[in-house]
């Protein structure tokens, strides 16, 4: 057991994160939903909380820049015992004036599970922004 949380705490057995996303394409203005599933790992973990981070890419110049555009806090602390399996809605509305993805600028939710004295667990999802004008114009012929 002793071996156990050990290992966990470097992220060996340790609890995960997973966000499923209803879809990966969005328009602006648009609620964006899905749930966020925590599987717990070998050993009973405390979870300070969980929070999924908008992050925009932009390459400009063969220079890439990382930009956390928004943290939505997805939950506060809990406990997830060995092999449990939680699951939390998570929902984030894109704002109308949010920039859409183009070449060279590309989006990703990060969801971060900050676990209490041990390492921290990421999920990624790539998302494309596309204009409201866009999706207007094509599916409402």
């Amino acid at each position: 057991m002793l071996l156990r949380k050990m290992m966990s705490r470097v992220g060996v057995g340790s609890a995960h994160v997973d966000l499923i996303l209803n879809k990966s394409l969005w328009r602006q203005g648009e609620m964006i939903q899905g749930i966020v599933h925590i599987y717990g790992g070998t050993v009973e973990q405390r979870i300070e909380r969980l929070d999924v981070e908008l992050v925009q890419k932009t390459i400009e110049n063969s220079k890439e820049l990382d930009a956390i555009v928004a943290v939505i806090p997805a939950a506060g602390a809990f406990s997830i015992k060995p092999s449990e399996k939680k699951e939390i809605p998570f929902s984030y509305t894109i704002p109308e004036t949010f920039p859409p993805s183009r070449p060279g600028r590309s989006y990703r939710f990060i969801t971060r599970l900050h676990i209490e004295d041990a390492v921290d667990t990421l999920d990624f999802d790539y998302v494309q922004i596309l204009p409201k004008k866009y999706f207007d114009s094509v599916f409402k012929r």
